[in-house]
């Protein structure tokens, strides 16, 4: 093992707790760098949305496509994200500074796809940089478990 492999993983190792925010209205925003050894560009970034106990909804942002929400959120711009197995996550800005975070997650069983679950989170002007921050940590630790 050389240097590099080694530093990445005792970054991944060092994974951060998972980053929370609640809004105003219950929904609950979870940030959580999935900690499973992929090839690069593979590792995932886990956006989890909960509004209630019944409805949630969680979608993987692979390390290629992580850059495109970090500068959508940091430009308050429109970005939308689909998953090969059809899961979307999609950032919509306001006017009053803020964005809506909104997940939509497949469900597959024995005959194929058995419908879907959805959930947002509005995230308010002073936590969408805490929010970037968080990601961009998330996204490292996700980068150390590539190899």
């Amino acid at each position: 093992m050389d240097f590099h492999q080694a530093l990445a993983v005792t970054l991944a190792e060092l994974t951060p707790q998972p980053w929370d925010y609640t809004d105003g209205s219950g929904s609950t925003l979870t940030v959580i760098p999935a900690g499973l050894r992929e090839e690069p560009g593979h590792a995932e970034v886990m956006i989890r949305i909960t509004e209630s106990h019944t409805q949630a909804a969680e979608v993987g942002v692979t390390t290629v496509d992580m850059p495109g929400l970090l500068d959508a959120l940091t430009a308050r711009s429109s970005w939308r994200h689909a998953t090969s197995t059809a899961d979307e996550l999609a950032v919509t800005p306001n006017d009053d500074g803020s964005v809506i975070l909104a997940a939509v997650e497949v469900h597959y069983g024995p005959n194929a796809r058995d419908g879907e679950s959805a959930a947002e989170v509005r995230i308010p002007a002073g936590q969408r940089m805490p929010l970037v921050s968080a990601l961009g940590r998330a996204l490292d630790v996700a980068r150390g478990w590539e190899h």
